[in-house]
């Protein structure tokens, strides 16, 4: 209220300065925004990075279990054929006390044979 007023030059400097700070500061902020889009562009990256190699290794072992399913399967088949066999020689291992039975009837018979053909 004392009635000064500087001359209009100083007050158009004084503007410019004002909006010179403002768009000082807005040049800065942009900056680093475009300094963390930067940063976040690179972690985006790197998290589709190891996406990527996560995906790869999920079918990996998609295809080994799907490889570990196919052996077994086949182990489970072969044993199935096994114990079948098993059990047709059990049955099979009837006759098979008669046939070693004959066997050593006719052995002791070969013995007495020799043994009577020798005197």
């Amino acid at each position: 209220m004392s009635g000064y007023n500087p001359p209009p030059e100083q007050q158009q400097q004084n503007g410019s300065n004002e909006s010179g700070g403002t768009e000082s500061l807005m040049t800065m902020a942009i900056q680093q925004q475009d300094s963390m889009i930067d940063e976040l562009a690179v972690g985006v990256s790197r998290l589709r990075d190891q996406s990527s190699a996560i995906g790869d290794e999920a079918r990996l072992h998609t295809s080994l279990l799907n490889d570990t399913e196919a052996n077994l399967d086949a182990a489970h088949q072969g044993l199935g054929d096994e114990t079948r066999r098993a059990a047709r020689l059990r049955t099979d291992a009837d006759g098979l006390w008669k046939l070693q039975l004959i066997v050593a009837g006719l052995f002791i018979l070969f013995v007495f044979q020799f043994v009577l053909g020798s005197m």
